[in-house]
């Protein structure tokens, strides 16, 4: 099922084209790793996948509900059912004391818990210990959905991901597969 496209997006940093993208689609099936280095653009592409920023030229069309994970934003929801919050190994209630750890897992719980078909998380390893990648990456596993995830962790990617899309000199290329696939990190 096509749960998002884009078409001809492009964006601009000053004079600085940032992003140059002619076409994408995600369907439900798509486990997509985002790569680049640090400052590339690889945040403001899923800003504009999710149509949280607009490109300056071109459109996207999201056909289905999506969650966003980022670790800079408080999550969509500051309360969670106790049965997710027990799966994550947190509090029910979100809480600005919690550690950086504690935060991204609430967040993931919450954004498994939409019922979205579209999960867009930007760096969803940083502030989690091994534990909570391994959990991370056995619930990122066992979710019906497609995942788009920023990640410079290429293990990460590797178990979760069947499409990596890499981000340089604001032209976007795509590899099928993961472990098989050329990328940089």
């Amino acid at each position: 099922m096509l749960l998002m496209e884009c078409s001809n997006i492009k964006k601009y940093f000053g004079d600085r084209l940032m992003l140059d993208l002619e076409n994408l689609k995600i369907y439900s099936e798509d486990r997509i790793g985002v790569v680049g280095v640090n400052g590339v653009g690889k945040t403001t592409l899923i800003n504009i996948l999710s149509k949280r920023l607009e490109p300056d030229e071109g459109w996207v069309k999201l056909y289905e509900r999506y969650s966003y994970i980022y670790q800079l934003e408080e999550p969509e929801n500051r309360k969670i059912s106790n049965e997710m919050a027990s799966r994550f190994g947190v509090q029910n209630t979100w809480n600005e004391n919690m550690s950086g750890g504690e935060k991204t897992r609430f967040k993931l719980a919450d954004g498994l818990s939409n019922n979205s078909l579209l999960i867009f998380a930007d760096e969803p390893t940083s502030n989690v210990d091994i534990e909570g990648i391994e959990l991370m990456e056995k619930k990122f596993g066992e979710y019906k959905g497609a995942l788009v995830l920023i990640s410079h962790d290429r293990s990460f990617l590797d178990k979760l991901c069947n499409k990596i899309l890499e981000v340089e000199d604001g032209k976007i290329k795509i590899y099928n597969g993961s472990k098989k696939c050329y990328y940089r990190i």
